[in-house]
């Protein structure tokens, strides 16, 4: 123990003494005279000879040397700037991505949902593995069924279909969203409104009072925040309800951006009031303290058995159907999820090229260093007492590069938005809180250790004491090693840099892939909008019908539109399929997947606005759209193939007569057409089969306006919003964009990531370019003899290049075979971002390859250029 203490008290003496050489040379180096330059020394670090006695009456040896760790280190970094900077940014655009993206992935993915005790929320639909669907809709029947059977759970709540609510009477008529949820859903959930009361059950039910609880944001926008607003009363879709409470601020379920909560989820304004049967609720529920997961899954099963006993005919009730029970957190989360996970992936192995760069330059640093260690070890410093010091150096470097890291992230994060239209699920959390910060400086810590540990083990070797004596062999050796060192990280860098281009790589070619997809019509110049008719007020056929009728001449006369049309839904939006039968044909079985298509009803002129081609016969016409005019229908190429498999050849299916069963019996339709596919799903699924109606037939409650204009379509929002208002004064429009911003939402997620994850993947190379560059001058500057005694010996430039060149493409291959292998194991967790590209692209991954192996050699080309041209006499004098 004293022992201990006595070599413990001899190195601190031996550090201050380094302190003191090192600031009189300073001083001395300042201008000061050299007794002087002592004196100051001495008062600023005090005499070198101190006992254990001394340094306990001073306060602790550890600090006291830790804070003269800190000090030598900061005046260290000065000398360098740009060394320091270098390192410094480097590990800010690690530091900062890691942390950028752990805040959403804690937001997102790990946060507790803010419910009361959200671990037991549970979110249940039904699966159809027979017709490979998942994630399906039950009707009220099965939700009463459940409410009635189920004892794994307290409570049960359901929510509908989201819709939009028009807002009149209160000011300018505005588009809401809209949410229909079971009137117990706050109970569920376990949330008070901030003002106001929750709904009662009675309220709940077919004629019950109509009320609704608001936002805090419409609220404050629309009502002022006035604290009576509670029994206030407002028009919603014609019809005045009671506002009976204000949710709390950022409250989001079961949609983001809701804006209004009203009861009766079984309803939705899109079907008419007697398709009650049909499928539109979704269940959440609220486990009992003693169930699991796995017998509420195996209870809902039992009663979905009984469900499709009882109701044979209705839907959901296949055989093999299931009860999809799992966490409600899970659900909400479940989209982003993997892209998340893959972007923290991808920073992780930024972070850690990062590291092995500033692990690069520090060991680079060691050499031209290499005489101070030397100084510092012949006065006896310890090689643990070494380590500390250069870890120190690390840690300065580590902390400035965080802090730098965490306003990177904090901008990032708030830019991110701006940048790019994604809608992230609980993006409201999305904030750096206490945690975050936590996460930083423990990033910044293990990054201090990463990729200063080994450069400080390397550094302080006892044995750098003999490059004081020996210019030779010792000194090559201890070069030798921290140059293969450098070589060892490098390699290291571009394995991760491969990685993370070929992952960018296959999303590239992914979202290429989509964009050259035919979406079968037009979307240029296309502006749309959503109209959604109060049931209150056009509750019947002939009222929409009129109201299209008016609307429709208006919007046509305005200046600039080339073609306007009404329509049930557009490409990338909700769709409505339902059964249909051929006329001379068997009919099979109702819930078979080839007895439904998607119905369309649509206005004359449709396919001309949106610019979809007409393969065979006629478009319908203004003949066809009038009340009691011959039902006629046009259908799209998929139908005619599954109808027809013969089509084109073989028989014509214009001609032939099809009966559907949407929301009244119109008898048989003569198919008078056909018409091109379209991705009526977005771009990335497949056409489906699909029939167009004269809207006459069908009236929407909810229909899409679109416009055809000659330039920005967004210039002709304010004319088109004035047509409808002229009209009916209280009906707003909703959701005006263009088509091709329809379009792209469809996949956003997968630009999101590719933007991210290519730039990542950019930072990467950029970092593994300069760590290469850096190894392969390094390797130039220490070979200058040797390249010499080759001139000499008569090598000419070429050969010299090849030498240089040789050196940096072994690198790069090694890196690049590793990266490769690394890849083909990785990149499968991405299949679900992909668009017709493989995991394992042949044709990516070997573009990668060579397209780094280019950029290697050409950053490898200005140090071998440089080597070749070395004067051999200058090389051989200065060795």
């Amino acid at each position: 123990m004293l022992f201990r203490h006595a070599k413990r008290d001899a190195e601190s003496a031996r550090d201050i003494q380094f302190y003191l050489d090192t600031e009189t040379e300073d001083n001395i180096a300042r201008g000061m005279p050299p007794e002087e330059a002592r004196a100051a020394a001495r008062k600023k670090f005090g005499n070198p000879t101190l006992t254990r006695e001394d340094i306990r009456l001073n306060g602790s040896a550890f600090l006291e040397t830790t804070w003269q760790d800190l000090r030598f280190s900061l005046r260290t970094m000065r000398k360098s700037p740009a060394f320091t900077l270098t390192a410094i940014l480097t590990l800010a655009l690690g530091i900062g991505g890691n942390t950028a993206i752990f805040t959403l992935i804690r937001a997102v993915l790990l946060k507790p949902l803010e419910y009361r005790d959200p671990d037991h929320l549970v979110y249940f639909s039904v699966d159809n593995p027979r017709r490979n669907l998942q994630d399906l809709s039950f009707n009220t029947l099965q939700f009463d069924q459940m409410r009635a059977g189920a004892k794994s759970f307290c409570a049960l709540g359901a929510y509908g279909r989201p819709e939009n609510v028009m807002l009149s009477k209160n000011g300018e008529p505005e588009a809401l969203k809209g949410a229909r949820v079971s009137a117990n859903f706050l109970d569920v959930l376990g949330i008070k409104p901030i003002l106001g009361r929750s709904f009662l059950a009675e309220e709940d039910k077919r004629g019950g009072r109509p009320v609704a609880m608001i936002s805090a944001g419409l609220w404050k926008r629309r009502f002022g925040g006035d604290p009576l607003t509670a029994g206030q009363t407002a028009t919603l879709d014609a019809t005045p309800y009671t506002i009976i409470g204000v949710l709390p601020d950022g409250f989001a379920f079961p949609f983001p951006n809701m804006d209004v909560w009203v009861t009766r989820p079984s309803e939705w304004s899109v079907f008419p009031p007697r398709y009650w049967d049909l499928p539109l609720l979704n269940g959440f529920a609220r486990l009992t303290p003693q169930a699991t997961l796995e017998q509420a899954r195996a209870e809902m099963n039992v009663l979905q058995h009984r469900y499709a006993a009882a109701h044979p005919n209705l839907m959901n009730a296949d055989a093999g159907v299931t009860m999809r029970v799992v966490w409600l957190k899970d659900r909400l989360v479940a989209d982003a999820r993997p892209m998340l996970w893959t972007l923290f992936g991808a920073v992780g192995f930024v972070l850690l090229i990062a590291c092995a760069n500033v692990a690069s330059l520090l060991l680079a640093r060691a050499t031209s260093r290499s005489r101070e260690f030397a100084v510092r070890v012949a006065l006896g410093a310890g090689r643990f007492r070494m380590i500390r010091q250069l870890l120190a150096e690390c840690l300065v470097l580590a902390t400035a590069g965080g802090a730098l890291g965490m306003l990177l992230a904090k901008w990032s994060l708030s830019a991110a938005p701006r940048l790019v239209a994604i809608s992230l699920p609980r993006a409201a959390e999305i904030h750096l809180d206490s945690t975050v910060l936590v996460f930083g400086v423990g990033l910044s810590i293990l990054t201090a250790v990463l990729f200063g540990l080994f450069p400080s083990m390397q550094a302080s070797r006892p044995d750098l004491a003999q490059e004081l004596r020996v210019s030779g062999a010792a000194a090559e050796q201890g070069r030798s090693a921290r140059f293969t060192a450098r070589s060892l990280l490098v390699i290291g860098q571009i394995a991760f840099s491969i990685v993370l281009l070929i992952g960018a790589g296959l999303l590239m070619r992914s979202f290429v892939a989509l964009h050259d997809v035919d979406p079968g019509f037009q979307p240029a110049n296309l502006l749309t909008a959503k109209i959604a008719l109060p049931l209150a007020r056009y509750d019947t056929d002939p009222k929409r019908a009129a109201f299209f009728r008016e609307l429709l001449p208006r919007v046509e006369q305005l200046p600039g539109v080339s073609a306007a049309a009404i329509a049930m839904s557009l490409p990338a939006t909700n769709w409505i399929r339902t059964n249909y039968w051929v006329q001379g044909k068997p009919s099979p079985d109702i819930g078979e997947p080839s007895t439904n298509a998607v119905i369309q009803s649509i206005t004359p002129g449709y396919f001309r606005a949106l610019g979809i081609p007409l393969k065979r016969g006629r478009e319908l016409s203004a003949r066809d759209n009038i009340p009691r005019a011959p039902p006629v229908m046009v259908i799209n190429e998929t139908l005619a193939h599954l109808l027809w498999p013969e089509y084109p050849h073989g028989e014509n299916p214009v001609g032939r007569r099809i009966k559907e069963a949407y929301d009244k019996a119109v008898g048989w339709m003569e198919v008078v057409g056909i018409v091109a596919d379209i991705h009526e799903g977005g771009l990335a699924n497949n056409a489906v089969p699909e029939f167009y109606l004269p809207s006459v037939v069908h009236p929407p409650q909810t229909a899409y306006l679109v416009l055809r204009t000659p330039a920005d379509p967004l210039r002709f929002a304010g004319a088109m919003r004035k047509a409808v208002l002229a009209v009916d004064p209280d009906q707003p429009l909703a959701d005006i964009k263009t088509m091709e911003s329809v379009l792209t939402s469809t996949f956003g997620q997968r630009r999101l990531t590719m933007w991210l994850l290519g730039s990542f993947a950019a930072v990467a190379l950029l970092l593994a370019i300069v760590g290469m560059y850096g190894v392969i001058a390094y390797s130039v500057a220490r070979r200058t003899q040797e390249v010499g005694i080759r001139r000499a010996l008569g090598a000419q430039q070429s050969d010299i290049l090849r030498l240089v060149l040789g050196q940096g493409l072994a690198l790069s291959l090694a890196g690049v075979a590793i990266g490769i292998a690394g890849a083909f194991a990785l990149t499968r967790v991405m299949k679900g971002l992909l668009f017709h590209v493989t995991a394992t692209d042949p044709a990516t991954f070997a573009g990668i390859a060579i397209l780094f192996v280019i950029v290697a050699l050409a950053a490898s080309y200005i140090p071998a250029r440089r080597a070749a041209r070395i004067d051999p006499m200058n090389a051989l004098r200065v060795g």
